[in-house]
C-alpha cells in the first residue's frame, strides 16, 4: 500500500464534499491526483499505473473509512440516515419471512 494514499483521501475530502458520498469519484480523483499523467489513457494502462504505484480500491475506500472515523464531523448525515432507513426496511422485510422446512 502507498503511504501517501490516507493523506490525499484526507485533503479530498476535506475539500469536495460530493467525494464524501460517493466512493467512484473518490476514487477517480485519488487516481488524477497521485498518477496525473494517465488522464488520456486507456483503463487497463491506469490499472497497471496503479499496480505498479502500489495503489488499490480497497485501500482508497479504506483510507476513507479511516479518515471517516477520525473525522466524525466529514460524515454526509444524509447518507447515514438513509443507510439506517434501508437496514430497517431489511430488517423488517426479513423478519417476515418464513422458510419453506
Amino acid at each position: 500500500m502507498n503511504k501517501n494514499i490516507k493523506k490525499v483521501v484526507k485533503q479530498i475530502l476535506q475539500e469536495d464534499t460530493y467525494a464524501r458520498e460517493d466512493d467512484c469519484y473518490l476514487i477517480m480523483q485519488v487516481l488524477q491526483q497521485m498518477l496525473p499523467c494517465n488522464e488520456g489513457t486507456a483503463f487497463s494502462k491506469v490499472l497497471q499505473g496503479m499496480k505498479y504505484k502500489g495503489i488499490s480500491f480497497e485501500s482508497i475506500t479504506r483510507a476513507r473509512r479511516k479518515v471517516m472515523e477520525e473525522n466524525p464531523q466529514l460524515k454526509a448525515q444524509n447518507v447515514e440516515n438513509i443507510r439506517r432507513k434501508e437496514e430497517e426496511n431489511y430488517f423488517v422485510e426479513y423478519s417476515r419471512h418464513i422458510p419453506f422446512i
